[in-house]
């Protein structure tokens, strides 16, 4: 077991090291931004296994002793008593197992001790790599405030100045998928405003066939019993029918992404408030905030 906690320890070191140093196929700027906050949780949580097993050894240490202390007693009650008492109720071969089971028992205390004194070391170790990297992340923190001209009560969190940042991306992209939508409606009501200005006729039916662009009025007209129902089968109404088509047909466009940009935009802040619970929960971990009351 000592072997175990040993190797345990030189891999949980190595893997410190390699979080510290970063993957040499990155380049330097990327090899910098490493999660402080998401290391100083595992160690957090490593101390906390740790203080676990750390217990459960000094149970089981406490067990032995107790044993042995109970096992000292009865062979020393047989020692004071009756010489014929306790050869009746201990033979030889019983007395040679109680001393090996004896001798067990205090080289399993041993085996035990070390073994918590080496959990101990571990512990030790562990501590101090999260005093280093609370210090590196707290010097980070006031070289980026430096850098940004922040206050100085007022810390800048790297954590979240890169949430702010993937948010604030996601913003930016759904603006511009907003800003095409906008410029191709312009775009086609400005031809249609052309055609419009073009066009011979004023009438109802040619500026439906033109535009392809109806009111809500216009389509209402269409759909009438005097209009929708009694139109002859000629090209013209054909032509407004289909126009008429279109018009909803690009409503029914216009529509669905409106409907699709709320979506990401609903997606966008659900991220968002998972990140900030995300926040909150490592911070309360750590100590540093508190429901109020």
């Amino acid at each position: 077991m000592a072997n175990q906690l040993r190797e345990r320890h030189q891999s949980l070191k190595k893997k410190y090291r390699e979080l510290i140093d970063g993957d040499p196929s990155l380049p330097p700027e990327k090899r910098k931004q490493a999660n402080l906050a998401q290391l100083l949780s595992e160690a957090q949580d490593r101390n906390k296994h740790l203080g676990e097993e750390i217990r459960e050894l000094q149970q089981r240490l406490g067990e032995v002793q107790g044993d042995n202390k109970l096992l000292r007693m009865t062979i020393a009650k047989q020692r004071l008593g009756d010489d014929e008492v306790g050869a009746r109720h201990f033979a030889a071969h019983e007395r040679e197992d109680l001393v090996q089971q004896l001798e067990k028992a205090r080289e399993q205390i041993e085996t035990l001790r070390y073994d918590l004194q080496a959990a101990l070391d571990e512990l030790q170790d562990v501590k101090e790599e999260r005093s280093f990297y609370q210090d590196k992340s707290d010097r980070l923190n006031q070289e980026l405030n430096h850098v940004l001209g922040g206050h100085e009560n007022r810390i800048i969190d790297v954590d979240a100045l890169c949430m702010e940042n993937r948010y604030l991306q996601e913003r930016l992209k759904q603006l511009q998928e907003e800003v095409n939508l906008l410029k191709s409606n312009i775009t086609k009501y400005k031809n249609a405003l052309e055609r419009r200005k073009n066009s011979k006729t004023h009438s109802r039916s040619s500026s439906s066939a033109l535009t392809g662009v109806l009111s809500a009025k216009q389509v209402q007209e269409l759909l009438s019993e005097d209009h929708g129902c009694s139109l002859p089968a000629t090209p013209q109404s054909i032509s407004d029918l289909k126009s008429l088509a279109t018009a909803l047909l690009e409503t029914i466009h216009e529509k669905n992404m409106v409907i699709q940009h709320q979506r990401q935009t609903n997606k966008i802040l659900g991220n968002r408030v998972a990140e900030l619970e995300k926040k909150l929960r490592t911070l309360e971990i750590a100590g540093l905030w508190s429901l109020p009351g």
